[in-house]
């Protein structure tokens, strides 16, 4: 009956032995093997992280470069070259009207009837006005027609202007003509005698006398704001 219950016992603690077998050596190994691997995934994803991170910093770092590099030549070239201007006024209505931006070419020769950016005779202001005489011409006025060295000289751009004074019966340019005006039958040399289109309303040579070439910045080429009146001049 002893030897029974013995085996009895026996036999209950083989069965719960089978349920937690013995450790392996080789599963132990694999598992640290499994481990290790594991590290150096995570070790090679924090490396490629990094890697990221500086290409991302390197790329920024570019571009800020190249837009400082673009700016200061964007200024130097401004400084020589070209600029910007707001004009302000209703002098130059309506081939300008005021509050529009326009740009400012600083190397372009200067011709009859160009649009030029200058310094204001006797002040600190600037202006846009329209050139009328170049240095040694004889210039006058007579009934709203521009006569250069005693020749008819047509202005086109005020086409609609004109048609509309004579419409209505006045002039839109005084009569006058250089020898009564300033006593001096001609514009003199390295100067320029300067108009508004808006001739009723037009602060220009008229009022504070001819230009000094010096005085010129630049030829006014294009309209740039508002950009739905964008337009090459």
């Amino acid at each position: 009956m002893r030897d029974a219950k013995v085996k009895k016992k026996v036999a209950d603690n083989g069965k719960r032995n089978s349920k937690f077998p013995k450790k392996h050596p080789h599963n132990a190994t694999k598992r640290k093997l499994k481990n290790k691997k594991n590290q150096g995934k995570k070790r090679g994803l924090s490396k490629q992280k990094k890697q990221r991170k500086k290409r991302k910093l390197r790329f920024l770092f570019e571009l800020l470069f190249t837009f400082v590099i673009v700016s200061s030549l964007f200024y130097i070239l401004s400084f020589f070259t070209f600029t910007t201007t707001k004009v302000t006024g209703y002098g130059m209505t309506h081939s300008i009207n005021n509050n529009e931006r326009v740009l400012v070419d600083r190397l372009s020769p200067i011709k009859r009837f160009d649009l030029v950016y200058f310094r204001v005779p006797g002040g600190k202001e600037t202006s846009v006005r329209r050139i009328i005489g170049l240095p040694g011409e004889k210039l006058s006025y007579i009934n709203d027609e521009l006569y250069i060295n005693d020749e008819l000289v047509a202005e086109r751009f005020l086409a609609n202007e004109l048609i509309n004074a004579k419409r209505e019966n006045y002039m839109y340019t005084e009569d006058f003509s250089l020898d009564i005006w300033k006593n001096n039958s001609r514009v003199p040399k390295g100067q320029y005698f300067v108009l508004g289109d808006n001739r009723p309303f037009s602060s220009d040579s008229r009022y504070y006398g001819y230009v000094d070439e010096k005085d010129i910045i630049g030829v006014v080429t294009y309209r740039l704001l508002p950009l739905h009146k964008a337009t090459k001049f």
